[in-house]
């Protein structure tokens, strides 16, 4: 009797121990975040959604899941795709890659002639592997030029650049150069490109698999963000390409002040003419001013100065009445 007793205590003692064990499990499995538990139901669920052959990747799908960049794009009650997971890349560091610096320099010269140093400087860009971005010269009354040259050169070629078209002036007003080092956030936007590219081949393979419309309008939403991600990513990567390929020069050039003797333009026969045309022009506008006193003033002056004479008269009559008497 004593040993039927002890077995049922054991028996009973392993069933409790069983029950936490299996409670434990459970409790655990409803507490897993939701990825965790879609990348464990992934095995039973996608074949049965697509229909996979043993080996192929299998994706799930799931009611639940829900996205913060894309939820708003998917109709309520609609499968939803949880986006694949691509493995964490550190990239490379900015001390594995070659540095990118964004440099620009900034001149302000005096220089004999405008007009000639000015394809002076085009010369000395394109030589140096370069092309001119913007040119312009103008010319000041007293007969003197002033001339803007922005030029891009290879980054390598900036400093000997800026030493040769220093060489062309004559006074060097101002001097500037800066740098950009943007090694950092060129290499930070490789490393998410490839990232967005693993991605999107991941959804191709998704959207392969998808076997309702629904399925698969929802997978090409998600593979329509990622392209325009990797469209964005690739733009930003072609800017600071070219930004740190080739460097900015702004040169501004001016000219020293001299007397011209005869002043440039100076033509007599053409200033005896204006001067004519000016005294006409006063005699115009003399005959005008004197046209609008006649008429204007005359229709006001004669009501008036007829008005004055009636007083006058009148006072006069009265006078005239009372010396009499």
């Amino acid at each position: 009797m004593q040993k039927q007793t002890i077995a049922w205590v054991a028996a009973g003692t392993v069933v409790v121990i069983l029950s936490a064990l299996l409670l434990l499990v459970t409790s655990s499995t409803v507490n897993m975040p939701f990825g965790m538990m879609s990348r464990l139901s992934t095995s039973s669920v996608a074949p049965m959604m697509f229909g996979t052959s043993a080996g192929a990747p299998e994706y799930a799908i799931t009611e639940d899941y829900a996205s913060t960049a894309d939820s708003s794009l998917v109709a309520p009650g609609m499968m939803r795709f949880a986006p694949p997971e691509v493995p964490p890349s550190a990239g490379q560091t900015a001390a594995e890659v070659d540095q990118k610096i964004i440099k620009t320099g900034s001149l302000s010269l005096t220089v004999a002639s405008v007009a000639e140093t000015s394809p002076m400087i085009v010369d000395l860009a394109t030589k140096a592997g370069g092309y001119v971005q913007s040119s312009s010269v103008s010319e000041d009354q007293d007969g003197t030029r002033t001339g803007y040259v922005t030029v891009r050169v290879p980054s390598d070629k900036f400093e000997a650049t800026v030493a040769a078209i220093k060489a062309l002036a004559t006074v060097v007003n101002v001097e500037s150069t800066n740098g950009q080092d943007v090694t950092e956030q060129y290499t930070d936007l490789e490393a998410q490109l490839r990232n967005a590219q693993a991605q999107e081949i991941q959804y191709l393979e998704i959207l392969k698999q998808a076997k309702t419309v629904d399925e698969t309008l929802s997978v090409q939403q998600y593979l329509s963000n990622v392209r325009g991600t990797i469209e964005s990513l690739q733009g930003r990567i072609k800017y600071l390409s070219n930004a740190t390929t080739y460097s900015t020069i702004d040169v501004s050039l001016t000219e020293k002040p001299t007397i011209h003797v005869p002043t440039k333009g100076f033509d007599l026969v053409s200033t005896i003419k204006e001067a004519a045309q000016a005294l006409v022009a006063i005699a115009q506008n003399l005959g005008v001013a004197l046209v609008w006193l006649l008429v204007v003033g005359g229709g006001i002056l004669l009501p008036v100065a007829l008005v004055v004479w009636a007083l006058v008269a009148v006072v006069r009559k009265a006078k005239g009445k009372n010396k009499k008497r």
